[in-house]
C-alpha cells in the first residue's frame, strides 16, 4: 500500500557527512516502493536542483553563523583535512542538542503546515540530532503514525559528553524517556541500542540496520587511486575520522611496533593507509615512526574516490572500542560492498558480529595489542578471507527500506485510524 510519508532529517544531501547517507537511501527506495515521501531537513548545508520535487528545506541559525564567517554554507566533516573534535559550546546548555534552538523552532512550525496541507499517514524522524524527535511527536499528536529512527543512540553509551549538571542529565533523560517511549515504532540500527530501548524505555522497537546503497558503487578507477597504494605491500586502507566516537588507535600503532621488533621482514610488507580528517593529536600519532612497516596519511578525500580507495585495498581496517558496542556505522557497510578482507578491530561490538557473521574477515578487540600484531602478520600471510557477496543483501537499502515500510505499517496499524495522543 502506498502510504505518505514525511521524512525528518537534518541531515541530508547534499551534505556529505555519514549521518546523511541513510536518510537519502531510505527516501530513495521508499518512493521507489511506491510511497510519497516528502523530506524536511534544513537549508544550512546548501540545496539541489531536485529539490521541488519532495524536499522542503527550512532557515536555520546554523547557516547564519557560517555567512558571518563568510560562508555561504556549513562545511560537512570530510571537506577538511582536520577537525578539532571537540563538541560545540551550547552543547554543554542545551538539552538536548543545539539544535533543539538553531533548528527545530524553523522546522517545527514548517513540519506542522505541511501536514495540514498533505495529511501524512506517516512521519519518520531520525536522529541524531535527538530533538527531531520534538517533531514526530508534534506531528503523532495530530493523527500521523510516528516512526523515530535512531541512528546512534540517545543515552544509552552516548558520543556526547555528559552535561555539567544534573538537572541536565535528568532532563535529558526524560526527554528520551517521553519521546521514544511515545513513537509507534522506534527503528534501530544495532541490537544493542534496541534491546537497551526495549528494557529500560520500553519502546516498541525494530531492528532496521545500517547498509549500503548498491547505485553508489563508484565507477571503475583507471588507475589514479591505485596508485596512491604501494604495490610492494600489502596495503591495510582506513577511511573516515581515525580516533573519534571512542576508537582509540593507539593500540594499533604499539602493534604495528610490535610486529616491527618481531618479524621485520614481515612488516617491511605491510603498509597502513588512512584518508581522512585527523585532529592534531592523531596526526602526532600516524607519524609514529614504524619502520619497515609504513603509514601513509593521503588526507581526506572525495567520497567516490575514498571509496574506490576501499576496492583497489589488499584489506580493510575496521576501528571500534568495546565501549561502544552498538557501533555500526556506514564505513563498515561501505567495506562489506568493497569485498575486500576486513581486519576488525571490534571485538565485542555490533560491528563485530556483523563481520563474523558475514565471514568478511578477523575480529579481534581493539585494545588487544599482541592479538593486533597476530591479525596482522595473518593479514600480510593472506590468510585473512573476503566477504561471500551472497550473505551481504540483508544489508542493501533496497533490503532495508522495505524494513522501514514494515515499521511504517506497523506503526499505522499500532495507532489505529487517525488516533492522536492525549
Amino acid at each position: 500500500m502506498s502510504r505518505s510519508i514525511l521524512f525528518v532529517a537534518y541531515f541530508y544531501p547534499p551534505c556529505t557527512d555519514a549521518g546523511a547517507h541513510r536518510p537519502a537511501a531510505m527516501v530513495k527506495y521508499l518512493r521507489r516502493l511506491g510511497h510519497r515521501v516528502t523530506v524536511l531537513t534544513t537549508s544550512a548545508y546548501g540545496r539541489l536542483p531536485d529539490d521541488e520535487g519532495g524536499v522542503a528545506r527550512t532557515a536555520d541559525l546554523q547557516l547564519l553563523r557560517a555567512r558571518l564567517r563568510g560562508k555561504e554554507r556549513v562545511q560537512a566533516m570530510y571537506e577538511a583535512d582536520t577537525y578539532s573534535g571537540r563538541p560545540h559550546p551550547l552543547s554543554r546548555v542545551l538539552v538536548p542538542e543545539p539544535l533543539v534552538l538553531a533548528w527545530v523552532p524553523f522546522a517545527l512550525p514548517r513540519a506542522l503546515r505541511l501536514h495540514r496541507a498533505q495529511r501524512f499517514d506517516a512521519v519518520i524522524t531520525t536522529s541524531p540530532p535527538e530533538s527531531a524527535h520534538l517533531i514526530g511527536r508534534a506531528l503523532a499528536r495530530r493523527g500521523a503514525a510516528w516512526i523515530a529512527d535512531v541512528r546512534d543512540a540517545w543515552t544509552f553509551e552516548p558520543l556526547r559528553p555528559a552535561f555539567p549538571t544534573g538537572a541536565q542529565r535528568r532532563l535529558d533523560a526524560r526527554l528520551e524517556r517521553r519521546l521514544l517511549g511515545a513513537a509507534d515504532v522506534v527503528t534501530c540500527v544495532s541490537r544493542p541500542a534496541a534491546d537497551d530501548l526495549r528494557s529500560r524505555v520500553g519502546a516498541n522497537v525494530e531492528l532496521v540496520p545500517n547498509g549500503w546503497d548498491p547505485e553508489l558503487a563508484p565507477p571503475p578507477d583507471k588507475g589514479e587511486v591505485a596508485r596512491l597504494l604501494d604495490p610492494e605491500r600489502v596495503s591495510l586502507v582506513y577511511t573516515g575520522r581515525f580516533g573519534s566516537y571512542g576508537r582509540d588507535p593507539r593500540p594499533l600503532i604499539d602493534a604495528l611496533r610490535q610486529l616491527t621488533a618481531s618479524e621485520p621482514e614481515l612488516a617491511a610488507r605491510l603498509e597502513l593507509v588512512l584518508a581522512g580528517p585527523y585532529t592534531e593529536a592523531e596526526l602526532e600519532l600516524v607519524h609514529t615512526e614504524v619502520a619497515p612497516a609504513r603509514i601513509s596519511v593521503l588526507g581526506s578525500l572525495p567520497r567516490p574516490r575514498a571509496l574506490a580507495l576501499q576496492r583497489a585495498a589488499d584489506a580493510l581496517l575496521l576501528l571500534a572500542s568495546p565501549r561502544r558496542s552498538q557501533l555500526a556505522n556506514l564505513k563498515l557497510f561501505e567495506y562489506l560492498a568493497a569485498a575486500r578482507p576486513i581486519l576488525a578491530l571490534a571485538g565485542g561490538t555490533e560491528a563485530g558480529r556483523i563481520v563474523a557473521e558475514a565471514g568478511a574477515g578477523e575480529v579481534v578487540r581493539s585494545d588487544d595489542v599482541t592479538a593486533i600484531a597476530e591479525a596482522l602478520r595473518r593479514l600480510v600471510a593472506g590468510e585473512t578471507e573476503a566477504p561471500d557477496p551472497e550473505r551481504l543483501r540483508e544489508y542493501t537499502y533496497p533490503s532495508l527500506a522495505e524494513r522501514m515500510g514494515d515499521a511504517v505499517e506497523r506503526a499505522i496499524a499500532a495507532r489505529g485510524p487517525r488516533a492522536t495522543y492525549p
